[in-house]
């Protein structure tokens, strides 16, 4: 997109003027030059490739707690991991957690737990299980046994990150961060819109649907993956959030979505009122 086209676009959204059309384009034309910003990637990316998505942010993070959560039932029933698939486990749930929860569960930052658990692995693969500390043994007996699960991104990064861009591309002025972020909830309800009835498809060819919905204690907007796991000799499945907002579902959606906060069947759309609606 040229530089002209996308200042043109923002002039309007900043304007309240807020189209998808626009979205669209604008995400499209950021993906390539996104410098790193795995939200930004992904949403041009679903824009580009809509029905299913075989990689990127959304689709790594269904993958990593996909295997967390396959790994934490298998050990509540006493089936342990060889240390390949523990490494492996451990690595995901690294992704996964955030610099909050280490600290809260082992007092360590991101960077140290992630020397401790190295230290704590090449004493395992040398056969050396006595000389691993208390505290290799915590961040290792953590990442290798919790289920761990958080989104993929939430609103406010999309919209931070959004606007950061933007900035560095010259298409936003800083005087107008404040007009950018007033329009913060059609922003939010369009990756909603954008994501929903869309699906991730797992290494061995499994497809997990995404859906949105609010049915969550703080009845907010979120999408979730339905995660199904094979081999527990009946159906296991597992709603998991990978994109969390601060909009309250009754506040934002129409009647007829409010009246079923859980699963929403076929697309929806944001309506001529600014909320989420089924298609007209």
């Amino acid at each position: 997109m040229k530089p002209t086209e996308l200042r043109q676009r923002i002039e309007r959204y900043i304007r309240g003027d807020c189209r998808v059309a626009d979205l669209d384009r604008i995400f499209l034309g950021l993906r390539d030059r996104c410098h790193g910003l795995a939200s930004i990637r992904e949403i041009g990316d679903f824009v580009a490739h809509r029905d299913q998505r075989e990689k990127g942010a959304v689709t790594d993070t269904v993958r990593d707690i996909h295997l967390s959560l396959d790994s934490w039932l298998h050990q509540g029933e006493g089936r342990f991991p060889d240390l390949a698939k523990a490494k492996r486990i451990c690595a995901a749930n690294l992704r996964t957690t955030t610099d909050a929860q280490l600290d809260a569960r082992l007092g360590l930052r991101r960077e140290v737990v992630r020397s401790v658990l190295a230290q704590a692995i090449r004493k395992m693969e040398a056969d050396r299980f006595e000389k691993v500390t208390k505290r290799e043994q915590a961040v290792f007996n953590y990442l290798a046994g919790a289920f761990i699960w958080n989104p993929a991104f939430t609103d406010e990064q999309v919209g931070s990150e959004l606007a950061g861009l933007l900035t560095k591309a010259g298409a936003l002025r800083p005087v107008e961060r404040a007009a950018f972020d007033a329009n913060c909830n059609f922003l939010t309800l369009y990756v909603t819109a954008l994501m929903h009835d869309t699906a991730v498809v797992m290494d061995d060819g499994s497809r997990f649907e995404l859906f949105a919905g609010f049915d969550n204690d703080q009845r907010r907007i979120e999408v979730k993956a339905r995660i199904e796991l094979a081999g527990w000799g009946k159906r296991v499945t597992a709603p998991v959030c990978i994109f969390w907002t601060r909009l309250i579902g009754t506040d934002h959606c129409s009647d007829d979505l409010a009246a079923v906060p859980g699963k929403w069947s076929g697309a929806i759309e944001i309506d001529p009122s600014g909320r989420l609606a089924t298609f007209a």
